[in-house]
């Protein structure tokens, strides 16, 4: 391009550009005079996003615990579990209006949603926006003596509300001795 004299490579009588603010100068040289430690920093930053992004990847595919939060029976503490047991005597009575209507369906689901209520009152993170029933009953920081009663129960309105069966006295009289269990004895412990 510079042999091709057709070409126009210098402008005369162009204005010569401004020179930059003395501040802007300044700052400039005195962001040079850090500019190794500046470097240093910047390599350090990449260092340690990549370590933690392998870091997380060995995370999710090995399991590797490093021990910061602790997880089974010891996490859980002594906390009382239980619900409460004046809603619970309160939600009895309303769940057996229902079934003395014969709206058994209606009467376990009501158990079941109140279950799951208890649960996330006392554990929130542990019932998340996607898991089913079944997911919660199989959950491991469920405590293990209160998985047979609310597997149970969720067990029956399953059955009812997406296996289309009724619910019959039987059942509902399963379920609630189910609820009873989890709310007045001591399986929450």
């Amino acid at each position: 391009m510079l042999a091709n004299k057709a070409l126009q490579h210098s402008f005369p009588d162009s204005p010569k550009p401004k020179p930059p603010p003395d501040w802007l100068v300044h700052a400039l040289e005195g962001l040079a005079a850090f500019g190794s430690i500046i470097q240093f920093l910047i390599w350090g930053a990449i260092i340690l996003v990549v370590a933690l992004v392998v870091f997380l990847v060995v995370r999710e595919l090995f399991g590797v615990e490093l021990g910061w939060k602790k997880r089974g029976p010891d996490s859980l503490g002594q906390t009382d579990w239980r619900p409460d047991r004046e809603k619970a005597r309160i939600l009895l009575a309303d769940a057996d209006a229902l079934a003395a209507e014969g709206r058994f369906e209606e009467a376990v689901h009501i158990l079941l949603l109140r279950g799951v209520a208890d649960i996330v009152a006392r554990r929130p993170k542990l019932v998340g926006p996607a898991l089913t029933s079944r997911d919660i009953a199989a959950h491991p920081d469920l405590p293990e003596a209160a998985r047979p009663a609310f597997t149970l129960i969720a067990e029956i309105v399953e059955r009812s509300w997406f296996g289309g069966r009724p619910v019959e006295q039987a059942g509902w009289l399963q379920a609630r001795e189910a609820y009873e269990q989890l709310v007045f004895s001591e399986v929450w412990k």
